[in-house]
């Protein structure tokens, strides 16, 4: 196995990856054309997916010399080992200089990026460029370093690394597994579903809280239950105790579940999971969905979208014929739907204009306000004739995710098929 090949996903940042490895290993084919190996390559993206992994497991490809700067001393001892370290690579060169989690080098904002670590560190990029000493680095938020540091000659090649989606979720999911006593029954795409957005340690983190639970519980191995519970508990704010209040938990069902039928008449299978075991930043119940932003493009799309955002507060009006108070969340997101439709967009009318909107009239604001009242009014009546058609299907999702609290893609999908068939009601 090749060194990369250790990090799982991200093929077209390893493909390129490779490229590079082979300017080292190659030099004199590339020489001929007049090619050089880049100066920096910078890993960007957000904790835990894997940066220092994927930069490790390239300097091993390479078979070079290297060396690792991270920040763990004091700011006068670590300026100066900064430019220990360069002065070592130069003398041992070719070679490789790791700066693992740069950003973390100075404790500097967005508007004080020039603190001296970076200030060192790009003295030193500079020192290095006639030698044979290539810069990897880590970095979590590179709005934090200079401008400088980051630009061409000194950075020269930068890849944004994402969170995992569903089928590198899969893979990871599956190693981790590897060394767990599991029980027969584990799928790892219903787990990716929930994980979905989430990085690599806390999948990790996951798997092995799932074992917690199982051994808690004195059970022989960890099933599929013990990993959902784990992902609710982990990633969502979910608790171990269920809810006192059965009228509380029945409109939470029915709120949650409009929303995921709606979502589900339009775009089937894209639910990942609803539950009303979740208490996520304050909000108690979700409906977590694998969105295709893409999809967001088209106008259609973005109406659908409205009537999704609208169709908790219309369930429990239509199954419950109560108000629901639990929608500003909702609301706000209709409400910025419309606005980029009605004024950035002009998707209504050409009434919008982008001079107007730096300093918008009393006139035109109000124009902006009645529009939208109009719309919402009218993709509310849409929204509950929808539910109204699938009325059965609405129902019987709510008594089963009473039943069980939280209902997967796999649970949702077995409801759809009974009630709606293969096919789905379209706007």
């Amino acid at each position: 196995m090749r060194e990369l090949d250790r990090v799982i996903g991200y093929e077209n940042i390893k493909a390129e990856l490779y490229r590079f490895i082979d300017i080292i290993k190659n030099p004199e084919k590339y020489k001929k054309l007049g090619a050089k190996m880049p100066k920096g390559i910078m890993l960007d993206g957000e904790p835990g997916i894997g940066k220092t992994l994927m930069a490790k497991s390239f300097i091993a490809e390479t078979g070079l010399k290297s060396f690792v700067i991270r920040k763990d001393m004091p700011d006068g001892e670590f300026i100066d080992y900064i430019s220990e370290v360069f002065d070592k690579a130069a003398e041992a060169a070719p070679s490789i200089v790791l700066l693992d989690d740069l950003d973390k080098f100075a404790n500097e904002d967005v508007y004080h990026r020039d603190a001296e670590e970076y200030v060192t560190v790009q003295a030193c990029i500079d020192g290095v460029k006639d030698l044979d000493v290539l810069v990897v680095a880590t970095c979590n938020n590179t709005q934090k370093l200079p401008g400088s540091l980051l630009r061409s000659g000194r950075f020269d090649r930068q890849f944004y690394m994402r969170f995992p989606g569903i089928e590198d979720a899969k893979k990871i999911i599956e190693f981790y597994l590897k060394d767990k006593k599991i029980s027969g029954n584990i799928d790892a795409e219903e787990i990716a579903r929930f994980c979905e957005g989430h990085s690599c340690a806390d999948l990790e983190t996951v798997i092995n809280e799932a074992g917690i639970f199982a051994g808690y519980a004195n059970e022989d191995c960890i099933s599929q239950e013990n990993i959902k519970k784990a992902c609710i508990i982990k990633m969502f704010g979910g608790s171990d105790s269920e809810s006192s209040d059965p009228s509380l938990d029945r409109k939470l069902a029915v709120h949650e579940v409009g929303h995921a039928v709606m979502s589900e008449v339009f775009f089937p299978g894209r639910v990942a999971f609803v539950s009303i075991e979740t208490n996520y930043r304050g909000v108690r119940g979700m409906v977590k969905r694998n969105k295709d932003a893409a999809g967001m493009e088209y106008f259609e799309n973005v109406e659908k979208e409205i009537m999704i955002c609208l169709a908790g507060k219309a369930a429990t009006e239509l199954l419950l014929n109560d108000i629901d108070l639990g929608v500003s969340v909702d609301l706000h997101a209709v409400d910025g739907h419309l606005q980029n439709l009605i004024d950035a967009n002009a998707a209504y009318t050409f009434k919008s204009d982008f001079n107007v909107r730096q300093a918008p009239s009393d006139r035109m604001l109000e124009y902006f306000e009645t529009a939208k009242e109009i719309e919402i009014a009218r993709y509310y009546v849409k929204t509950k004739q929808f539910l109204s058609q699938n009325r059965k299907f609405l129902e019987a999702c709510v008594e089963k995710l009473i039943e069980k609290r939280t209902l997967s893609y796999k649970d949702i999908a077995t409801l759809r098929e009974m009630y709606l068939g293969s096919g789905s009601a379209a706007a």
